[in-house]
């Protein structure tokens, strides 16, 4: 009996002094939260001073920048050219307006331009509102948005181009323009950003399109030519290639599906066995697609028709540890 209590007393002891450990790395964390916080939020008021006395100057500068982890995700900026994604977007306005973007240039809402993840800036991409059919290429200068199943914030005019401003988000898809982009980066990596220095952008490379759509549709633009198809000699999949900043092009709109997609595995076995431990979040499906020549396995939850839904399943599956999980259109 003595000796049970000598040896639960050890152990109590042991316990305390790790409690004690815990409680100090615990300690230590908050503390160095504190200080990003701290530092975070000196930043933003800086910031704010400078942008209401005026003082604020652009430091544009190319920037693709290294891995880098926000609420728990890890997001890994690429210069990706064949980069083409769908899912849900959103925009941000004149809280920002003023301030510096992620690269230096200054934000302003009314300047066709948007926020990506991991693209490199500046980049071009075309985005494309599913439910309407706008289509508007866009400049890429800041990072963000930093909201789970988001994959692009425009700027607020870009958003009233593309007819969701007073929804604040709809299906998109985006695709980069590697021409394009290529070339502002060979402008920005000699230290030109026209539309910083508010000049118009010098001309992108000429685009020869290989081979021709079969498909007949047609497709107007805001810059007063109208009534473009195929049946005149251009595609809207030519024009939609050679549009231009700010010009919105009208295609027909693509009737889509959301998903939330949890991941994609060679294995089909490993498919499946994501696919039962999500299973009590909702009904999925494991469907095989080819991928460069690779097949691969999806796994992904749904269809769902509404935006509210996508973000609850995608919160309770981020719940379940697969923080790569991601909306996506179809």
């Amino acid at each position: 009996m003595q000796r049970g209590l000598a040896e639960w007393m050890r152990f109590a002891a042991v316990l305390g002094t790790a409690g004690l450990l815990l409680a100090g790395c615990t300690t230590a964390e908050l503390a160095i939260d504190m200080v990003k916080k701290s530092q975070k939020e000196k930043k933003a008021v800086e910031q704010a001073e400078e942008v209401a006395a005026g003082t604020i100057v652009a430091k544009p500068r190319y920037k693709v920048g290294d891995p880098y982890n926000v609420g728990g995700v890890w997001y890994y900026p690429a210069r990706d050219l064949a980069y083409d994604e769908t899912g849900i977007g959103s925009w941000y306005g004149d809280e920002f307006a003023g301030r510096l973007t992620a690269n230096g240039e200054i934000f302003d809402p009314e300047a066709i331009t948007a926020a990506h993840k991991t693209l490199p800036m500046p980049s071009v991409v075309r985005v494309t509102n599913l439910d309407n059919g706008r289509s508007l290429v866009v400049r890429v200068n800041d990072r963000g948005p930093f909201v789970a199943g988001r994959i692009i914030d425009l700027s607020r005019e870009s958003a009233r181009l593309l007819g969701f401003k007073d929804q604040g988000i709809a299906k998109v898809r985006v695709k980069l323009l590697a021409e394009q982009s290529l070339r502002l980066e060979e402008l920005a990596k000699k230290g030109m950003f026209p539309q910083v220095a508010g000049k118009q952008e010098t001309p992108m490379p000429e685009f020869n399109a290989v081979g021709a759509s079969n498909v007949t549709f047609s497709a107007t633009s805001n810059s007063g030519r109208s009534n473009y198809s195929s049946a005149d000699g251009q595609s809207a999949i030519d024009l939609l290639a050679n549009a231009h900043v700010g010009e919105v092009i009208n295609v027909p709109p693509i009737e889509t599906s959301i998903w939330v997609q949890v991941g994609a595995f060679h294995s089909e076995t490993n498919a499946v066995n994501v696919l039962n431990r999500i299973d009590r979040v909702s009904s999925g499906q494991v469907s095989r697609i080819n991928r460069d020549g690779q097949v691969l396995h999806r796994v992904r939850l749904g269809p769902v028709s509404e935006v509210d839904e996508a973000d609850r399943l995608l919160a309770a599956v981020f719940d379940l540890g697969f923080r790569g999980a991601r909306i996506i259109v179809d």
